[in-house]
Parts: C-alpha cells; sequence; structure tokens
C-alpha cells in the first residue's frame, strides 16, 4: 500500500510502502527518491522563477520556456510556468509536515 502526500490535477506524490522511497508522477513523468533527495529536489522547484525563466528564454524556440535538467546530461524538463505553478502546489506542503500527515491518514492508490 501507498500512501499520497499531496496530489494536484496532474500529479502525486506518494512514499511506497514497498521500497519506502516517495514517487512523484507528474503528467507523463516519474521520479523516485529517497528523503533527502526528494527535498532537495521539492526545494529546487520552489525556488523557480518560472516568469524570468520565461521570459530569458523567448528566444528558445521550445513552447515551454522553463528549462530544468533533471540529473542526465541528454534529458530536461520542460515546463511553462501554469506548470511549474501547479508542481509547486504539490511540494507546498513542507516534508516534515508532509511525513508527519502520513502517520495520520492514507490514501490505497491502486483504487485510484
Amino acid at each position: 500500500m501507498s500512501k499520497v502526500m499531496n496530489q494536484t490535477e496532474n500529479g502525486k506524490i506518494f512514499r511506497c510502502s514497498g521500497c519506502n522511497k516517495i514517487h512523484i508522477e507528474y503528467k507523463n513523468l516519474n521520479f523516485n527518491f529517497d528523503d533527502e533527495e526528494y527535498k532537495n529536489f521539492a526545494n529546487y522547484f520552489m525556488e523557480l522563477d518560472g516568469p524570468y525563466w520565461e521570459s530569458v528564454n523567448t528566444h528558445v524556440e521550445f513552447g515551454r520556456k522553463i528549462i530544468v535538467p533533471v540529473g542526465h546530461r541528454n534529458l530536461n524538463m520542460l515546463l511553462n510556468n501554469r506548470e511549474l505553478e501547479e508542481l509547486k502546489q504539490l511540494f507546498s506542503i513542507p516534508i516534515t509536515h508532509q511525513f508527519d500527515l502520513l502517520s495520520h491518514f492514507s490514501y490505497d492508490i491502486s483504487n485510484n
């Protein structure tokens, strides 16, 4: 059974009871982290200034102007500001509070 930490229209963050990893599903992307990796990833996105990066990257051919490297030199995540704001909403509960919530309630994601 997995425990949902937060959810939006296009994304979900949950902890797998089998591997104890935190999984982020956003649109067609999936990230799998231990606690420290998750905290660093979430903090990185919370600090991104979407309008600034959309302005800086107006000249690039990509439709989405917020370009986020995701750890592999040949792979970037492309976002628009609306998508970035949704990710920030996913990460909006502080990580310590997310873990505290896990002990109080959970959702069985196999039924979703």
